[in-house]
C-alpha cells in the first residue's frame, strides 16, 4: 500500500512539472499586429506627455511646450521607425536608424532647442531609462 501510495505522488508530481514546464501546449497562431487607431495613437501620446514633460522640464530645463514638443516628436519617430525597421538586416538597420536619429536631431533643433539642450534630453533620457532599470 505504501508503494502504491508512493508512486501515485511522484505521477502526480512528474505531471504537474510537465504542465508547468509546457509538456502539453497547443500552437497558437501567429498573431497579427494591428495598427493602432487616432484616439489610441492621442491616448499614448497624451500617457507620454504625463509621464515625460515634468521630468524633461526638471532635468533638461525646458520649458513645457518645448518638453511636449520632444514627446511629440519622440512618438512620431517611434512610429515610423517601427514601420520602416521591419524585416531590415542588421547593417540596413544600422543604418535607417542613422537617418532616424538624424532627423529627430534637425527636428529638435527647429522647436528650436540649443545642442546644450538636446545633450540634456538626451541625458534627462538616459537617467530615466536607468532608473525604470533600477525599479525592475
Amino acid at each position: 500500500m505504501k508503494k502504491l501510495l508512493f508512486l501515485g505522488l511522484i505521477c502526480g508530481a512528474l505531471i504537474s512539472t510537465t504542465h508547468a514546464q509546457g509538456g502539453n501546449r497547443q500552437t497558437l497562431p501567429p498573431q497579427t499586429t494591428q495598427q493602432p487607431t487616432a484616439e489610441q495613437i492621442a491616448a499614448m501620446v497624451q500617457q507620454a506627455k504625463e509621464k515625460q514633460v515634468p521630468m524633461l522640464v526638471e532635468k533638461a530645463g525646458l520649458t513645457k511646450a518645448q518638453a511636449e514638443r520632444i514627446v511629440e516628436i519622440n512618438f512620431e519617430i517611434r512610429v515610423q521607425a517601427s514601420a520602416a525597421l521591419q524585416g531590415l538586416s542588421d547593417s540596413d538597420r544600422s543604418a535607417k536608424l542613422a537617418e532616424f536619429k538624424a532627423a529627430k536631431e534637425k527636428k529638435y533643433s527647429e522647436i528650436p532647442l540649443t545642442a546644450d539642450q538636446i545633450k540634456a534630453v538626451y541625458t534627462a533620457y538616459e537617467d530615466m531609462g536607468k532608473n525604470m532599470q533600477k525599479k525592475d
